[in-house]
């Protein structure tokens, strides 16, 4: 495992991060509808990732229709996209240093987080506890 170009030796403590569902939700194609879903227009929500699972968006000044995002973007932007179109943060560290400075890291699966936390407390040579969320 590579080591991040940092003074392993300010290591005051570190947090493991596991896998967290995202709110992205796999939606299928759908037929936009009018008057409370009762009137069918001649228009379709694209299928995709949906922020939120919701084929709208809405905020204070109103609603539109969302986006979806591809499992290439998802990817892309740093999330696992699991065989059931469920989509997931990957796990990760966090590295507290001296002087209030973060370094995070993350990863594919959990056990290469913890290898690689492994592999800083043997470099810097401390006994910590590894605080898992």
């Amino acid at each position: 495992m590579k080591i991040e170009q940092f003074d392993v030796n300010r290591i005051i403590g570190i947090t493991v991060y596991g896998e967290r569902q995202s709110s992205y939700k796999w939606l299928p194609k759908k037929q936009k509808t009018t008057f409370f879903g009762l009137i069918k227009r001649n228009a379709w929500h694209s299928e995709g990732f949906y922020s939120n699972g919701c084929y709208k968006e809405c905020y204070e000044s109103g609603c539109w229709d969302a986006t979806p995002s591809s499992k290439e973007w998802l990817i892309k932007s740093g999330y696992l996209v699991k065989a059931d179109n469920t989509v997931w943060h990957r796990p990760y560290a966090t590295v507290y240093l001296e002087s209030d400075y973060q370094v995070n890291n993350s990863f594919e699966r959990l056990e290469q987080v913890l290898e690689w936390v492994e592999d800083l407390k043997a470099t810097c040579n401390k006994t910590f506890e590894i605080v898992k969320k």
